[in-house]
């Protein structure tokens, strides 16, 4: 702030001056709110994505691909594709694929959806999905490490295809058990964290993490370990290149293994690379260190962070990062030396969604069924168990069939008011389906029998209510819906009649064939929509199909885009 200066007036002019002053105060009032409305300071803040005050790099729900940190902005959103492949010592490599979801709440919390998917030995499907939440104790630097409080609930929702243990020596009773009753379900399981994080030195940033996890059924494996890194800026401007060092000790035991923990240690170089202000990618390779280990642990992550498009910016601790500023003149081009104030410049907030709009999606598609055929039942023990009363097909879907099934499709809405809308919706499931043709009459003696595969194409009709939220000032619309309508195209099955003494050898045997059949489905689910453009958006969500009973139940994950016009 600045006091004007005049210069001193004559005599002659003064009686002028004060005239002026005693009758025409409104006039004087009135010039000098004109001067002081043409000298405002219109600060435009450059946007930079910071949680209650904590440097960007530590804004992002990750510092790095093992370790994560403090919480979102309010209203921000996290969005993260994660590949981690493992490579062992004995047996062949393992791809995990982990798709994230998370938004910044206000008073430091966050909630957060993954699901997860694994590639193992030839077969692959979902693995779980989970529920996740954290809450800061305090903004950024008011406690020293600034802790913060991390819960996660995982539903296991596909089969155990990958062990944390090697297989014991000479492998046998167990695998013939397994092959027996079908593949061992992933068990429900919770996990609990101490996430720490600093800066130090306005170029080192540094998080820890602490976790306990505990299977609720099963073998009740129980993992607690820590994760660590630290990353510094390099070589580019604006922080777009860090490179840093970061580590994972896990300590894995089951009900019957807890004297004998497998203790991992794996540890590499990290590095993260910024093509855009919201997108990263980071690389890391991460190598074992104990006969526990993987050999080596890669992971491969790419990440958005979008919203908080109209939240104020925050000045990090960090003095990297600048506010700029921009003065306005009086009309003159000078500085004529009048008190001057400082007004915040907020831009109006856009509108990405509209109160009434058609929308088009087309999508892939995943689905998977809440059971799984038995993998390569004797055909003679199917003969044998079927005279007894009991055959060993073990548990498998009956309409869409196998454990899992790629498609697409896509549908049509009209939102008639900002918040709801009326559709259409279609698609189409690639299904296979395992089976077995036998045919054995005593008489001749013959028995025949094969193995079959039923391939076929599930697609099904609905009509659909959808509800979503446009989250103000942001490009997000958390959604939900729910259908009715009709499914053709699965159900295929093959029942074996036998006839005769409880003998494999002795019975005549008969496989009677039964077509597809349509019946009614009921769908429902949630996901979030987020709007590249006005016209222009990208979805995920995951739903649930009910058509007779749980045996013929099916999840299903979609991705893909929507046209709204």
């Amino acid at each position: 702030m600045r006091s004007a200066h005049f210069p001193r007036p004559s005599v002659s002019n003064l009686t002028v001056l004060l005239g002026i002053l005693f009758v025409s105060p409104a006039l004087n009032r009135s010039i000098h709110a004109q001067a002081a409305s043409e000298e405002e300071i219109v600060v435009t803040a450059e946007e930079v994505p910071t949680a209650y005050g904590a440097p960007p790099g530590l804004s992002r729900s990750r510092l790095s691909n093992t370790t994560q940190a403090y919480v979102l902005p309010p209203w921000a959103f996290f969005f993260g594709e994660i590949f981690e492949g493992q490579g062992f010592r004995h047996g062949p490599p393992d791809y995990l694929f982990t798709q994230e979801i998370e938004m910044g709440l206000p008073y430091r919390f966050g909630v957060a959806a993954e699901s997860k998917f694994e590639r193992f030995n030839g077969g692959g499907g979902a693995e779980t999905v989970s529920l996740e939440a954290r809450w800061a104790l305090a903004d950024w630097n008011k406690i020293p490490l600034n802790p913060t409080l991390f819960a996660e609930y995982k539903f296991g929702v596909g089969t155990i295809r990958h062990e944390e243990r090697p297989p014991p020596p000479g492998g046998g009773e167990e695998e013939e058990e397994e092959e027996e009753g079908g593949p061992p379900k992933v068990p429900d399981a919770y996990e609990v964290r101490l996430l720490l994080a600093q800066e130090f030195g306005g170029r080192f940033e540094w998080a820890m993490n602490w976790f306990f996890e505990k299977e609720n059924t099963g073998d009740r494996g129980r993992e607690w370990g820590f994760s660590q890194a630290v990353m510094t800026p390099v070589l580019l401007p604006n922080e777009r290149l860090k490179v840093g060092l970061e580590m994972l000790y896990k300590n894995f035991t089951t009900k019957d293994t807890r004297g004998d923990p497998l203790n991992s240690f794996v540890i590499g170089p990290t590095v993260a690379w910024k093509p855009t202000a919201s997108t990263r990618l980071d690389v890391s390779p991460l190598f074992g260190c104990t006969d526990d280990s993987p050999v080596a642990d890669v992971f491969v992550v790419f990440s958005w962070l979008f919203g908080n498009e109209r939240a104020e910016a925050e000045a990090p601790v960090s003095t990297r990062f600048r506010y700029l500023s921009d003065v306005s003149y009086s009309r003159s081009g000078k500085d004529s030396g009048k008190e001057m104030k400082q007004v915040a410049y907020v831009p109006p907030c856009p509108e990405w969604y509209g109160d009434r709009e058609w929308n088009v999606n087309l999508w892939g598609t995943y689905a998977f069924t809440n059971t799984e055929f038995a993998p390569n039942p004797s055909l003679v023990d199917i003969v044998q168990s079927t005279s007894e009363g009991g055959p060993v097909l073990g548990t498998y879907d009956r309409y869409i069939g196998g454990d899992h099934a790629w498609g697409g499709g896509g549908d049509i809405k009209y939102f008639f008011c900002r918040y709801a809308g009326l559709g259409v919706e279609g698609f189409a499931l690639d299904a296979h389906k395992p089976g077995f043709d036998i045919f054995e009459d005593q008489a001749v003696p013959i028995f025949v029998h094969r193995r079959i595969n039923h391939n076929h194409t599930v697609g099904a009709v609905l009509g659909t209510l959808t509800l979503r939220y446009p989250i103000p000032c942001t490009r997000f619309a958390p959604y939900a819906w729910a259908g009715v309508g009709a499914i053709f195209g699965g159900g295929e099955r093959d029942t074996l009649h036998t006839q005769g003494p409880p003998d494999a050898f002795a019975v005549n045997a008969q496989t009677e064939h039964f077509g597809s059949e349509t019946k009614v489905l009921g769908q429902f689910g949630a996901g979030l929509e987020f709007r590249f453009s006005r016209h222009v958006a990208m979805i995920n969500d995951l739903s649930f199909g009910v058509i007779d009973g749980p045996k013929n139940n099916f999840g299903m994950f979609r991705s893909g885009l929507n046209f709204a016009f």
